[in-house]
């Protein structure tokens, strides 16, 4: 395990005040409309978990500079009924974060305020789930990686919005007997194959050029086509190039070039 720093009652509610790293703890969760005053939100890298009293609902998050998205993919039996897919709009509808004087505040599309987070005690233990979660979750230097600002855009780049990037892309100049693509909804959602392999998941940009994509499931099936997909969860900026895009990873290094298809 890497460098850890300090967890438990004694750290900071955002000892980083300029970077998502500072979301790594457990929070109780208020203002939100329907959710019990003792909601729980444990922010590990890079799964979430949700603490009701019916058990704990689990997912993916990713944040990076005033950016977070996350994506519910599973939940104790109790807190979901049979046959259903288990969501948690309020928090999936959240696409960006803001420090207070006391924690967090994440925010909707508008930047109005979906749901704040404080340090505030530690939920319940749940029968089924580990005593350790109760506690924060460390800070490793793998967690600076995961959370930390991409690099400045390349001098002249152009950074897309999410006007840009709405719309169906295909891979640039490459040459496959399949389909891949990817489409971004309006309402925040994408879906993409690489020509082979569905993938879906939630994404939003920043007027920077950041992008951030969470991403589920998917087949592994061998295929001729693009890596779209995984193009679209690894980047962390995006920028106009002529007619196309640019995904870039966080450190600049290209992933891969769309056009609209």
């Amino acid at each position: 395990m890497g460098n850890t720093e300090p967890s438990g009652p004694e750290r900071p509610a955002h000892p980083h005040p300029d970077s998502a790293v500072g979301l790594v703890n457990l929070w109780r969760v208020s203002g939100v409309a329907g959710e019990a005053p003792d909601t729980w939100l444990r922010l590990d890298v890079p799964e979430f978990q949700l603490w009701r009293a019916c058990g704990i609902i689990t997912g993916e998050w990713r944040a990076s500079a005033g950016l977070f998205l996350a994506t519910v993919f599973g939940a104790s039996a109790q807190c979901v009924a049979v046959g259903t897919v288990p969501t948690v709009p309020w928090l999936e509808s959240v696409t960006g974060h803001r420090a207070t004087a006391a924690g967090w505040e994440l925010t909707g599309a508008t930047g109005e305020t979906i749901a704040t987070l404080t340090v505030d005690g530690a939920p319940n233990p749940i029968p089924t789930a580990a005593d350790a979660d109760t506690a924060p979750p460390r800070v490793t230097t793998d967690t600076r990686a995961a959370l930390g600002r991409p690099v400045a855009l390349p001098v002249g780049a152009v950074p897309a919005t999410a006007a840009d990037l709405t719309g169906r892309w295909v891979p640039a100049d490459v040459d496959a007997p399949t389909e891949p693509f990817v489409h971004f909804d309006a309402d925040g959602s994408w879906t993409g194959s690489d020509g082979c392999n569905g993938n879906a998941g939630r994404w939003a940009v920043s007027g920077s050029g950041a992008i951030l994509a969470t991403s589920g499931m998917s087949t592994m099936m061998f295929c001729e086509g693009a890596p779209v997909p995984s193009w679209v969860a690894q980047a962390r900026l995006v920028v106009l190039d002529g007619g196309g895009l640019r995904l870039l990873a966080s450190d600049g290094a290209p992933l891969g070039r769309l056009e609209r298809g």
